[in-house]
This record gives C-alpha cells, sequence and structure tokens, in this order.
C-alpha cells in the first residue's frame, strides 16, 4: 500500500483527532471563566466594624453575593490608619477573590506615609459614595460657629478625632488649619465607630465626619453641626452654613469604592464590576443606604479611576500650600 493511500486513510481521523482536542481546550477555558467565583470573596475593610465604610460594603455585599452565586464576606484591618488594610490587598493574588473598600485614605496615606503601594497598585471597579465632611462638636460645649472654634483653639487645646493618621478626615483637620489658623490636638482612632462617640462622649471635642456617621448622634442632640466642608449647603442640614458662608474657602470630603490588585483577569474583572454594579443600582440597596444616610454617588470603573487621581492631585496641591 503507498504511503499516499495510507496518509489519505489517516487524514480524516487527524482532523477529527484535532478538533476534539480543540474543543476541550476551548470548552474547558470557558468552562474555567464560567466558573469564577467558585469560593467566597473577600472584601478588606481598612476600618474598624461599624462605620460608614464596613456599614455600606455589607449593604451592597448581600445584594452582590446573590448575583455571583457566592458569600461576600468582610475582613475589617484597622491597623495603621487603614494602611495594613490596603497594603494587604495590593499585595494580594490578582485573582478577583480578595478586594479593597477603596476610600479616599489611600489618596492621604500614599501623600503622607512612607507606604510600598500606589494607586497603580489597584484596578478600581467602580465608585458608590461621596460625602462632603461635617465639622461636628460636642452639643454641650458652647462654640456656634467656625468662628467660635478657631479662637477657642488659639487659646486652649481643641481636641479633634480622626479614624485614623493621614485619613481624608485627619487631612481635612490640617486643611481647616491652614485655610482659618485653627490648631487642633488629633486624637487618632480605629474608625467612626469609635472616633464619632468619643465626641459625644465628651472626651474629645470635634472633628469632620460624614453624615451617616454622625446624623443619629446629631438628632439625638449629642453632637453640633458647625459647618460644612462644600460649596453648597447639605440638604439634611439646611440650617447649618458651609466653610464659604464663614468666610473660609474650605471644600472637601471623602468617597468610598471597591477594587481589586492590579492585574486581575479581565474576564474576572468584568463579573465583578457587573455584579457590584447591579448590587448598587439594586432599588432596594440604594433605598437601605440613602435611608441609612449613605446617598449613593455611581461612577464606573473608568471614571472613578480617573476621579480617584484627581483627588490625588487635589489634596497633593492642598499639601503642599498648607506645610
Amino acid at each position: 500500500m503507498s504511503d499516499l493511500r495510507i496518509w489519505s486513510r489517516r487524514y480524516p481521523i487527524m482532523i477529527l483527532f484535532c478538533l476534539a482536542v480543540f474543543l476541550l481546550v476551548a470548552g474547558g477555558a470557558y468552562a474555567a471563566e464560567k466558573k469564577f467565583p467558585t469560593r467566597f470573596i473577600e472584601v478588606v475593610v481598612p476600618f474598624a466594624p461599624g462605620g460608614a465604610v464596613d456599614n455600606t460594603i455589607r449593604m451592597i455585599g448581600a445584594d452582590a453575593e446573590k448575583i455571583l452565586g457566592q458569600k461576600i464576606v468582610v475582613l475589617n484591618k484597622p491597623a495603621g490608619g487603614s494602611v495594613e488594610g490596603q497594603r494587604y490587598v495590593a499585595k494580594a493574588k490578582a485573582d478577583g477573590y480578595t478586594l479593597l473598600a477603596m476610600t479616599s485614605s489611600v489618596v492621604t496615606n500614599i501623600l503622607t506615609k512612607n507606604v510600598d503601594y500606589t494607586l497603580d497598585s489597584y484596578d478600581p471597579l467602580m465608585m458608590y459614595c461621596f460625602d462632603p465632611l461635617i465639622f461636628v462638636i460636642n452639643a454641650e460645649l458652647p462654640y456656634k460657629t467656625v468662628a467660635d472654634v478657631v479662637a477657642a483653639s488659639k487659646q486652649k487645646t481643641f481636641s479633634y478625632s480622626t479614624p485614623g493618621k493621614a485619613n481624608s478626615k485627619h487631612v481635612a483637620g490640617m486643611i481647616i488649619e491652614g485655610k482659618t489658623g485653627a490648631k487642633f490636638n488629633y486624637v487618632h482612632t480605629k474608625g467612626a465607630s469609635e472616633g464619632v462617640p468619643m465626641i459625644a462622649g465628651g472626651h474629645v471635642q470635634g472633628g469632620c465626619w460624614a453624615w451617616g456617621e454622625v446624623r443619629p448622634l446629631i438628632q439625638q442632640g449629642k453632637l453640633r453641626a458647625i459647618a460644612v466642608m462644600d460649596e453648597e449647603r447639605y440638604p439634611d442640614l439646611p440650617n447649618v452654613p458651609t466653610f464659604a458662608e464663614a468666610g473660609f474657602n474650605v471644600a472637601y470630603g471623602s468617597w468610598r469604592g471597591i477594587a481589586a490588585p492590579k492585574g486581575v483577569p479581565p474576564e474576572v474583572k468584568a463579573i465583578l464590576i457587573d455584579a457590584l454594579t447591579k448590587a448598587i443600582q439594586n432599588p432596594e440597596t440604594k433605598k437601605k443606604m440613602e435611608a441609612a444616610g449613605y446617598p449613593i454617588t455611581f461612577k464606573d470603573a473608568e471614571k472613578f479611576k480617573s476621579f480617584a487621581q484627581e483627588d490625588f492631585n487635589y489634596v497633593k496641591d492642598i499639601l503642599a500650600k498648607i506645610k
């Protein structure tokens, strides 16, 4: 039998074999892609339980896990003024199973501390909240205006609580000092669940916090809102002036989002973005967050990335001017 006849008989078999191998490999890759996630997803909150970041991540996670079909587990790592949690995620395996509750503190930490990560260490997935900060004091103090606080702080120690050194709320205090001449003694805590009650209990005199973090204690008459760090008055505090109205050009806020370590596979990133976006846009989730004092400001992955860089540039410029 000639080689040609043998080849002609074997050729169709070889074609079928190659096709089977191709389909097996392609099908396996497709199945692998569709498998994500195959286990729980960990979201690292770099603050103590009970604060705005922790509360909102749990609300979003409760809905996102229904979409993903796997549990979303919150891991609180508040040490180092949020540095430990941010570093943990920056150095984590980029497989989509470890995410960061990314806040404006990542910007301030990079700018003011010797950290071994940058904004480029993360792949932003979505931003879900922006809060102009509200300067509050213990309601039993006699001060009614920004000018009162500034004058008092120059005469004697005025204590100011933050969720950690170089956190956005710490930077807010530094901005107020630079713009008004006030002098604060900073008391760094592990988060809003510790820092805000310290003001209400009279252990600390004041601080800048988000509305959702101070609302209950303002409503209970334990905290007094002095001014809002925004260009316009806060809708829920129509009688509280802005810093600009008080004569000081001060505007600053904190933002919250979710990010992954840099380098997550595109198909995994797409699955995460889809689930998180659907969760935050779910009417029930929005209703729960807004009822708790956390109005939603949504930005997709690309807009969130640009926004974080703009905030970095803004804070860098402010810090350079007030040093």
